[in-house]
């Protein structure tokens, strides 16, 4: 028995070292392209970033493939880094979204975005107040809370960013990062949970009703939000479902970038 137990914790160390590894090409690689696309000299970009950070829902990665098309849609050769913990039977051609990489690929976006550039970070998981649950499948569950988030985030103030936080209770991280330069767009109130996580979901109820809007790039993001409230609402409702309450700020210095149609993000005069 003690031998048999030694032989599969054996082979369960391997397959997380195995994915560790892989896990690290893929996410160099990313950051390899990165560096490439925002080279002095190369044109204004949208910066996305999505973390998928729990095992036990694929609307999670699911989330972050539908901001990815509609990125690509304001931008075709947006910078693009997407990192999951997929469940079992869904792809692993991502970096894992570990408490390091995700830290890793904000300082590198810190450290490389350009002022004429827009950054869009998305958050999917599960979530308790001020704090978002990371689960690999490799390991213990951790979570990162907001204060580390908000350090995290701290190379990119002064920069146009919009955050995106789709997990229950997500509205306690607002009074700890917004800021003037930031859009900051949570999928629930402090005191609420959000929808939409099963473990066969398409997507969360936020991030479908926010991004899977018809015409999505001629809209604002201030026209995004307010279409994707009154849907959420009516569809919590409809599910006689506690009413999530998502939230949204934003900030002074953002406010024209909040007011224009996506696809004009890049142009000249949209800096702010």
């Amino acid at each position: 028995m003690m031998k048999k137990l030694f032989v599969l914790l054996l082979v369960v160390a391997s397959s997380a070292f195995a994915a560790g590894t892989r896990s690290d090409e893929l996410l160099e690689e990313q950051l390899r392209m990165a560096r490439a696309q925002l080279a002095p000299g190369q044109p204004p970009r949208v910066v996305f970033a999505g973390f998928a950070m729990h095992h036990d829902s694929t609307a999670f990665r699911g989330d972050v493939m539908l901001a990815e098309e509609v990125m690509r849609a304001v931008d075709p050769g947006a910078v693009v880094f997407k990192l999951s913990n997929p469940p079992v039977g869904q792809e692993r051609d991502w970096p894992l979204a570990t408490r390091g990489n995700i830290a890793q690929v904000l300082r590198a976006i810190g450290e490389q975005v350009r002022a004429e550039d827009k950054v869009v970070l998305l958050f999917t998981t599960h979530g308790l107040p001020n704090e978002l649950a990371v689960a690999s499948g490799h390991g213990a569950a951790e979570t990162i809370h907001g204060m580390e988030l908000q350090d995290w985030l701290g190379p990119l103030r002064g920069k146009p960013t919009l955050l995106l936080l789709s997990a229950c209770y997500s509205g306690s991280f607002m009074p700890l990062l917004r800021g003037p330069s930031r859009v900051v767009l949570t999928a629930s109130s402090a005191e609420r949970p959000s929808f939409g996580c099963q473990p066969d979901s398409r997507n969360t109820f936020f991030i479908e009703e926010l991004l899977r809007q018809p015409d999505i790039t001629s809209r604002s993001l201030q026209e995004a939000v307010e279409h994707a409230r009154i849907a959420i609402d009516k569809r919590e409702r409809s599910m006689r479902l506690k009413p999530s309450q998502p939230q949204a700020f934003f900030g002074a210095a953002v406010l024209h970038w909040s007011r224009v149609p996506l696809s004009a993000w890049l142009k000249p005069g949209q800096a702010q």
